[in-house]
This record gives structure tokens, C-alpha cells and sequence, in this order.
């Protein structure tokens, strides 16, 4: 739903990020600011630190940074208060309980709504603290799934309830990824099995790579390439000795950080094993580029794969399900098939970032109208 052609003034938004390394936040935030003229808003965006994204930022035409030298900096928040009045901010969109806070500051006695979006499940004793004091006082709460909302609802860290206005407003994919039928397929080379994820507690690297002996016994030529950044570096190690033990190290490609378009085109089938999660945004950007795929069989990917009919769901934390998975995958190709057409004709209806942005400009529209 285009607004290019509406004759009212666009929508002034800003955007606070704490951190400008790439992952799923930041590469969705960037790919907003650059289409968001789409659904007539103006993006504006503010980098409160560094990292290996910056330079992407910094391109952009609105752009401002300055580093945040303390948990919570009131110079900082001054700046951002004048960066609110100087353009003519109506709106901030945080997705951070430290972003929030100094944008509750800054906003004081000015028009000017707030959101914050919770992408995380588990919140440190801080962070907890932080938000329960914020969810009051911020003018709407999103988060990224229905499974995420409940979650919240049941294990209680913080209390939603207090929020006035909470809604679910699900990702999108923030660039396009060439179609699988480009891809390079060398039968010679065997199957190649991907994973792209950072190393975190919350992904778990761990399970697929207990899985791939028996994935490798069956598929002699297969191999697998796990791409992320190494966040947790006893993670990471964990995931190595894995495979060194089971004697796989070299059919094993620990790739560090690579975009996902340059990764997706090769393999032939997508794996994302997690422990938690809210969203999975690599299994919808692989599912939307026609690639089958794996998941763990978790409430919020149960959910984006639509119960299973557009993924193929193992046990969470399940080597041994996850092997007959990913097995069943490659050696059935008219499943493998009829999965990727699946998978990505779901992605395709719900989650490109067309429908995201749509969804998100009649959000803020709500929010601006209470």
C-alpha cells in the first residue's frame, strides 16, 4: 500500500539503534530507512555506538551518531531531545529497554509518541527492571510474534500488562535474496546444508552439529557451512570440538559473517536450530528464496513456518530427530521440492518487506491516533 502519491506531509520517524553491528535489528532498521518512503514516512536514524554496520548507516540521508558514554547518558539524551526538535519528530521507535530510556527522557513535554519492540525472550535483572519501569510510560509495545507475546504472558519477567498497548507486528525480509532456481547446483559437489545465525546461547549450533554425522554417513559428498559471528566464543569453540570429535571438521565451514544474500544461492537445504527464539528471520529470508527448510520445533518458528506446513520441524535440542529430518530432505526430492514451494509461497504472502512496512505504518497511524 503505497502513500508516494498521498498529499499529506510525510510521517517523521526516528530510529535509535545502540548497536551498529549487523544482525537481525539492525539489517531490518537499515532496510527500513531505505524503503520506508515507500509508506510515506521519513526516516531518520541515530547510532548510539559502532560496529561493523556503520558505514551502511552512515550512507543513509538522515543519519546522526553520537556514542552513549554511560548506561544511561544525560547528554546524550539531551542530544537526542534537540535532534527530536530540530527535525520534527512525531515518532521513535526504539527495540532496546537503554534506547527507550533516553528517549522517555529526552521526549519530556514534547509531542512526540514512543514504541519500543521487544525482540528478545530472556532479559538480564537490569534490563527487567528497565523495562518495567518503561512499558508504562512508552505510548505502544510491539512484539515480533504472537509466540513471543505469550511467552511473556506465562513467564512473567516483566509485566506487558502495564503497557498501554501491545501488538504483534511480525518481520519482514529486509532484502531481496536471489531465487533458488539461479543457484548454483553441482551434483559432483554433494548437498550443502547451511545454518545462518550468530553464536549465542539462544541458537543452537550444538544439536545440528551432533546431527551430521549421521546426515554425512548417509550423504557421504554432503557438507555444511555454518555462517555468524562468534558471540559467544564457547559456543563457537563447543560447536568446533563437536565436529572435531566426531572426525567432520573438514566438511564443516565455520564462515564467520557473511550476508545472507551471498549464502542462501548455494545451499540446498536451510537449517536454523534454536533453543528459543521470537521470529527466526534467516529461516524466512531462506524460505522466501525457494530453499527447503529445517527448524527446531519452537513455538515462534511453529509459528512463521505456519505449524510446520512450510518448514520441516525436528525436536528442539533432538540430534537424532534432527538427522532423520534433514536426511528425509535429501533423500526425498519431491518433498524437498514440494517444502521449498511451500515455504516459499508463505514467505511470500506474509513476510516480504513490502507487507512489513505496510503493517508498520498502519501501526504507527494507530498509535499517533491515540
Amino acid at each position: 500500500m503505497s502513500r508516494l502519491g498521498s498529499a499529506t506531509a510525510p510521517l517523521r520517524v526516528l530510529y535509535l539503534l545502540d548497536s551498529l553491528n549487523r544482525g537481525g535489528v539492525e539489517t531490518l532498521t537499515l532496510a527500513t530507512c531505505r524503503q520506508a518512503a515507500t509508506v510515506g514516512i521519513e526516516a531518520y536514524v541515530a547510532g548510539l555506538g559502532d560496529g561493523n554496520f556503520a558505514a551502511d548507516f552512515q550512507s543513509l540521508p538522515r543519519s546522526f551518531f553520537r556514542r552513549r558514554r554511560a548506561p544511561f547518558d544525560p547528554w546524550l539524551a539531551a542530544w537526542l531531545r534537540r535532534l527530536i526538535q530540530q527535525h520534527r519528530i512525531a515518532l521513535v521507535h526504539t527495540n532496546q529497554a537503554v534506547e527507550a530510556l533516553h528517549v522517555w527522557w529526552a521526549r519530556r513535554g514534547l509531542p512526540v509518541k514512543l514504541v519500543l519492540t521487544l525482540h528478545n525472550l530472556m532479559y538480564d535483572a537490569k534490563n527487567r527492571r528497565a523495562l518495567n519501569f518503561l512499558l508504562p510510560r512508552v505510548d505502544a509495545v510491539t512484539v515480533v510474534s504472537e509466540a513471543a507475546r505469550q511467552w511473556y504472558a506465562v513467564n512473567g519477567i516483566f509485566s506487558l500488562a502495564f503497557a498501554r498497548q501491545v501488538v504483534a507486528l511480525p518481520n519482514g525480509v529486509p532484502e531481496p535474496t536471489p531465487d533458488r532456481k539461479s543457484a548454483r547446483t553441482d551434483p559432483a559437489c554433494g548437498p550443502l546444508l547451511g545454518m545462518i545465525a550468530n553464536f549465542t546461547p539462544v541458537k543452537d549450533y550444538a544439536t545440528l552439529c551432533r546431527a551430521l554425522p549421521a546426515v554425512f554417513a548417509n550423504r557421504p559428498t554432503a557438507q555444511c557451512l555454518l555462517v555468524g559471528a562468534a558471540q559467544d566464543r564457547r559456543l563457537y569453540r563447543e560447536a568446533q570440538s563437536i565436529c572435531a570429535r566426531a572426525g567432520i571438521l573438514h566438511r564443516v565451514h565455520f564462515s564467520g559473517v557473511r550476508p545472507a544474500a551471498d549464502v542462501l544461492p548455494k545451499l540446498d537445504v536451510f537449517v536454523l536450530a534454536s533453543r528459543s527464539d521470537t521470529f527466526g528471520l534467516a529461516l524466512v529470508e531462506a524460505m522466501l528464496a525457494g530453499i527447503p527448510c529445517a527448524a527446531s520445533d519452537i513455538p515462534a518458528l511453529r509459528e512463521v513456518t505456519a505449524e510446520g506446513t512450510a518448514a520441516a520441524l525436528f525436536r528442539a535440542g533432538d540430534a537424532e530427530d534432527c538427522a532423520r529430518v534433514l536426511n528425509r530432505l535429501l533423500d526425498d526430492p519431491v518433498y524437498r521440492r514440494t517444502l521449498a514451494e511451500r515455504g516459499q509461497a508463505h514467505a511470500q504472502q506474509r513476510y516480504t518487506l513490502a507487507a512489513y512496512l505496510d503493517r508498520l505504518r498502519n501501526f504507527y497511524d494507530r498509535v499517533l491516533a491515540l
